[in-house]
């Protein structure tokens, strides 16, 4: 049924089949996951809420035993009627004392609290801190609830408290009068909200205290709109002793675990986004699905990639060998070919045969066209300075100063004799400066009214140049500082390595230059020179360019003497010395 398909074609349909099922797996897989993990996450919710439920239990029943235990305590009936000549001193001493002992009983409790003891029959009341006080609304409220239970109470100011009564029910449990003591034991809502903080901190979600028709006590952090809406729902719907259920607020569903608590009657109520807590699962499932649909692109962009450059090209590589074998073509195969790629690869590596030899042609071509350009250019600068010097000489012996003549034409001879030296077009620093310091005493022969300064740091001195590189800025330089305005000149060669990068910084004191002329320098040695226009300064950075690559070159900006400050900047990834050099500039003269 496939013989007739492509690479293509085959491919596709194999990512699929390798990519549906496991897809499908793993759809499956994912949602008994979630299922499984659900069940065990409220499991352990409610397992966790049990033991806090069973916390509170346990604490609220401490609290019920100190109750109890000072109940029993003989003392509570003998402040009630002191005994027979015993002074209201020793009677209040003795008050003291068990303030004293109720006290230290109230603070055996992790909670704080107050046990107080009322008497009906004097109207009194006294407690573990002294804040007790006899009020008859209250008693005959609280005598309203079953005995023994523990009763929450609002306050206006918000110190809200569970108080709980112990009395003799023999006397009868709804005229509190008739009770010759009763003892009551509190503690402030305020210990449930820590309670419920610190339960909460290292969970998800949130917690709060829950009983029909009183308000919910809950921490500060947890927000009052869910925790009502919880309510609301939880009314609805009265909780059992203990469970949990899928609860929906908003478009957003909570896990809500409750505990009854057996002393208080109050559930302990804890709820968790289901987001938080299934986001992990939800994270790994969507990743999945991204990397099988990353996989799947992928696989078609492979199947796609393989068509175009593998199947395409073999089906026009066929047609060709079609065509050779027709007689079409010269070129006859002579092997076998055992598949489609042999083929290809033995017409790519005829391809890069003949290409290799094109580009070394080419390469070759281009070396020789170079040379040749280099001495075309270096050329052109020798006629134009014999020609000023020469003229110089015959003004000398014009005027009779043959000592004149005779140190120019030394000095001009050491400058040629370096010059036509045209075997190499390279040439070291240190040779090309000594040129330089030639060529600027014979100016100053000519012109005698100039200083110049030439530094070169030993390091520099091997580093390989085109042969007068320099000559035609300083000639510039010579030309536009002091021949055409007449004045002293002062012309500064310095050399500097700066990283990777040589410079050669031509300084003169000649007139100030806005910014506008530096540019203008700047762009004359980037175009074609035109008809009239001097061409050293383009010469030299044609052969830079030619030299040492694109990012060579001429920069101009201000001098620290005044004018103008020409830079040669290139990179030398050579460091031989070149043998030999000129006479020095003593010899010389």
């Amino acid at each position: 049924m496939l013989r007739g398909w492509n690479t293509f074609s085959k491919t596709v349909l194999l990512i699929i089949i390798v990519l549906l099922p496991i897809a499908l797996i793993f759809g499956y897989t994912n949602q008994i996951s979630v299922q499984v993990i659900e069940k065990e996450l409220q499991d352990k919710a409610l397992k966790r809420l049990s033991f806090f439920g069973s916390q509170v239990d346990v604490t609220v029943d401490q609290l019920s035993v100190l109750a109890i235990v000072l109940s029993r305590d003989p003392t509570t009936r003998k402040l009630l009627h002191p005994s027979e000549g015993q002074g209201a001193y020793e009677h209040l001493q003795e008050q003291e004392e068990f303030i004293q002992k109720m006290s230290l009983l109230s603070a055996t409790s992790g909670w704080p609290n107050r046990l107080t003891i009322y008497y009906p029959g004097v109207r009194q009341a006294i407690s573990s801190d002294y804040y007790g006080i006899y009020d008859e609304d209250y008693l005959k409220k609280m005598s309203q609830e079953p005995h023994g239970t523990w009763v929450y109470n609002e306050e206006p100011k918000g110190n809200d408290f569970f108080a709980k009564l112990l009395f003799d029910p023999s006397r009868g449990e709804s005229d509190f009068s008739k009770q010759d003591e009763i003892v009551e034991v509190r503690f402030s809502k305020s210990n449930l909200t820590k309670l419920l903080q610190d339960f909460a901190q290292d969970e998800k979600g949130n917690s709060f205290f829950y009983k029909a028709g009183a308000e919910t006590i809950a921490g500060q952090e947890t927000d009052a709109s869910l925790v009502a809406e919880l309510k609301s729902q939880l009314d609805q719907d009265p909780p059992e002793e203990e469970g949990y259920r899928i609860a929906s607020v908003d478009g957003e569903s909570y896990m809500v675990d409750y505990v009854r608590s057996a002393s208080l009657g109050w559930h302990a109520v804890s709820y968790t986004p289901l987001k938080d807590v299934l986001s992990p699962i939800d994270r790994s499932r969507n990743l999945f699905y991204a990397s099988l649909l990353l996989m799947l692109l992928l696989g078609l962009a492979a199947s796609l990639a393989l068509y175009r450059q593998v199947q395409v090209p073999i089906n026009k590589l066929l047609r060709g060998i079609q065509r050779i074998q027709t007689g079409e073509y010269v070129y006859r195969i002579r092997s076998s070919p055992r598949s489609e790629f042999d083929i290809l690869i033995l017409k790519f590596n005829q391809m890069s045969d003949e290409i290799q030899r094109l580009v070394e042609k080419v390469h070759a071509e281009n070396i020789r066209y170079r040379d040749a350009q280099l001495k075309h250019l270096q050329a052109q600068i020798n006629p134009h300075f014999l020609s000023n010097s020469l003229f110089f000489i015959k003004n000398m012996v014009a005027v009779d100063d043959k000592e004149a003549a005779t140190k120019m034409i030394i000095s001009l001879g050491a400058y040629y004799r370096y010059v036509t030296r045209l075997e190499h077009t390279m040439t070291s620093l240190k040779e090309e400066l000594e040129l330089i310091e030639h060529y600027l005493i014979i100016q100053n022969l000519r012109l005698e009214r100039f200083h110049y300064e030439i530094s070169l740091p030993e390091e520099m001195g091997s580093l390989r140049i085109p042969r007068l590189l320099v000559q035609p800025i300083v000639e510039n330089a010579i030309l536009h500082t002091i021949e055409r305005t007449g004045r002293y000149g002062i012309i500064d060669i310095s050399c500097e390595r700066a990283g990777d990068e040589n410079r050669v910084y031509i300084d003169d004191n000649g007139a100030d230059l806005t910014e506008e002329i530096i540019r203008k320098l700047q762009s004359k040695t980037e175009r074609p020179v035109e008809e009239g226009e001097g061409f050293g300064i383009w010469n030299v950075q044609q052969r830079l360019h030619y030299q040492f690559g694109p990012n060579a070159g001429l920069s101009f900006s201000r001098s620290p003497l005044g004018g103008l400050r020409v830079t040669i900047r290139w990179r030398e990834p050579m460091d031989e010395r070149i043998e030999g050099g000129l006479p020095d500039a003593a010899s010389a003269r």
